[in-house]
């Protein structure tokens, strides 16, 4: 037998490649504007009402409403739907798909109204489980977060309903829309930060939540549904044995996918004890800035790579899912690892950059960049958490991520009790950190051993390589960082972003030449994926490999 490669099974690797890295550099420049004015909004609210007081109120009201949006339109029913909807798209039972999508949409129809009544009625028992400081030293913030809260809650509705035409929509393999929505409600909670600050009225951002919802995770979907074909039936069979698979599966997924804002909730429910008039700001402002890169490459590259990898799954490409998985497990760790080196590293020149003004002092930005450092320690675990949960949900096992989730949760409270003694707010940052990191690393394990392999070696052999660049980034950033010290300080806005953005550029730089230095591969493909998007294609790239990527 020839040891030589099957050139027709080269060309289809390469061009199955090239669609994989089109969709997955789409999805991190949407998520990437999506993180951008999701940072945008907290920037706002940072400036506008500062870390003290009755805004503390609404980010612990926001907490749950924004926790159900990650789950409904950034994860869970999308992970529960696609494998199954894919599944019956790849066997040629088109009809079976829709009759699937129409049963489970009217399920969340009831879902949705039910779980927006249930929090309105419960939503003082609710606040107070999730802000046991206040309930006997601030009553008057318990009850500014109930009624923020019930107004919030009305936005579920659309965020379960969206969930599902988003997960349509990527089943289908189009992810430019779904992408969209997350952008248009961070704009809509933006207009509400400028209105409610002229105002003074809190209100006005709970009802900006709402109308955010509405726009972004359900009206902004229904017309690409219909434009590729969605077909919506206006009965509802409650035994539709594909809706018994996405709820078999969707449901542990909802735990398994939401295992960080769960840690989130449970660090903001303690920080009201440690800190109560700042804590939960101050974990909400760092939280927003560590989820930023892990949510760019980890969730971006994740979303782009689940479809693919289901597919391979339902054909029983076993070859095929470990090549995908090791290419978006690479690219991850490429990307996410230098971010958080120099996130660490530049950690306090960021949070002035961004937040200091206004009602966020000086001893603001000292607090939520020390959250900030301990938080950047688990940027790489859950970046690549993201791709090796949705591995083992496209291959239809949604129990084993919930259990280690479990696993990790109890690893995060321990941690958090024992370190909040002696770190305050900063520890509640680190326990959240280590969770991620134990998390993945079991999760990673395990899929290791049902797979036979995760082309660990290539992975193993990347990461190694990529030492150098990045101690040559955090070299650089801090060198710089130190030298621009010594400049006279004169205010203003361009004397911070002077020091946030030459410390960065030059240790991008460093990094990429390095990168260059020790061949690493991942370099090529980043590259790839950045030329693809700024000059539509390649001199040499054949006619069909564009076609493989139409409507992403």
């Amino acid at each position: 037998m020839s040891d030589m490669p099957d050139a027709s099974n080269t060309a289809d690797t390469s061009r199955a490649q090239r669609g994989l890295a089109a969709a997955a550099s789409l999805m991190v420049v949407a998520i990437f504007a999506s993180a951008i004015t999701g940072l945008i909004r907290v920037m706002l609210l940072a400036r506008q009402f500062g870390t003290t007081g009755e805004i503390n109120a609404y980010v612990q009201a926001f907490s749950v409403p924004d926790f159900i949006y990650f789950l409904m339109a950034g994860g869970a029913l999308r992970t529960g739907f696609v494998p199954v909807f894919t599944e019956y798209l790849a066997t040629d039972r088109a009809k079976q798909a829709w009759k699937t999508f129409s049963s489970t949409l009217w399920l969340l129809v009831i879902v949705g109204t039910t779980l927006t009544g249930l929090g309105i009625i419960f939503a003082p028992q609710l606040v107070r489980l999730i802000s046991p400081g206040w309930v006997t030293k601030h009553p008057d913030l318990i009850d500014l977060c109930v009624r923020l809260m019930r107004v919030m809650f009305t936005a579920e509705i659309f965020f379960v309903i969206g969930g599902l035409l988003m997960g349509t929509l990527n089943s289908l393999k189009h992810f430019f829309w779904p992408a969209m929505g997350p952008i248009v409600y961070n704009l809509v909670i933006i207009t509400a930060i400028l209105l409610a600050s002229a105002q003074e009225n809190l209100y006005l951002l709970a009802y900006g939540v709402v109308t955010g919802a509405l726009l972004g995770s359900f009206l902004l979907q229904v017309p690409p549904l219909r434009r590729l074909g969605g077909r919506l039936l206006m009965s509802f069979d409650p035994r539709d044995p594909g809706m018994h698979r996405v709820i078999k599966l969707a449901l542990p997924v909802v735990f398994g996918l939401a295992v960080a804002e769960i840690n989130l909730i449970i660090t903001r429910a303690l920080a009201t004890q440690v800190d109560p008039l700042h804590g939960p700001t101050i974990l909400e402002y760092a939280n927003r800035l560590w989820k930023l890169p892990t949510r760019m490459f980890g969730a971006g590259i994740a979303i782009a790579l689940f479809p693919t990898l289901a597919e391979h799954y339902a054909k029983g490409a076993t070859a095929l899912f470990r090549r995908d998985f090791s290419f978006g497990m690479r690219n991850t760790l490429f990307l996410a690892v230098p971010s958080a080196v120099g996130m660490m590293v530049l950690r306090e020149p960021i949070v002035r950059l961004l937040f200091e003004g206004g009602d966020f002092t000086a001893q603001d930005t000292a607090a939520v960049a020390q959250a900030l450092l301990w938080f950047s320690l688990g940027i790489v675990g859950l970046a690549a958490l993201y791709i090796v949960a949705r591995a083992f949900y496209a291959r239809h096992d949604t129990v084993t991520p919930v259990w280690v989730g479990i696993i990790s949760i109890g690893v995060c409270v321990a941690a958090a009790l024992l370190l909040m003694q002696t770190m305050q707010v900063a520890g509640l940052a680190l326990a959240t950190s280590i969770s991620a990191i134990v998390n993945t690393i079991t999760l990673m394990w395990l899929l290791h051993r049902r797979v036979g392999g995760l082309d660990g070696t290539v992975i193993v052999c990347s990461m190694l390589k990529l030492v150098p660049p990045t101690v040559g980034l955090g070299v650089g950033c801090f060198a710089v960082m130190k030298a621009l010290e010594y400049l006279p300080d004169t205010g203003g806005l361009m004397p911070r972003l002077v020091d946030v953005v030459l410390p960065a550029t030059l240790g991008t730089l460093i990094f990429i030449g390095l990168s260059a230095l020790f061949r690493v591969e991942e370099l090529q493909s980043a590259w790839r994926l950045v030329k693809r998007r700024f000059t539509g294609r390649r001199a040499d790239q054949p006619e069909e490999d564009l076609q493989a990527s139409d409507g992403i």
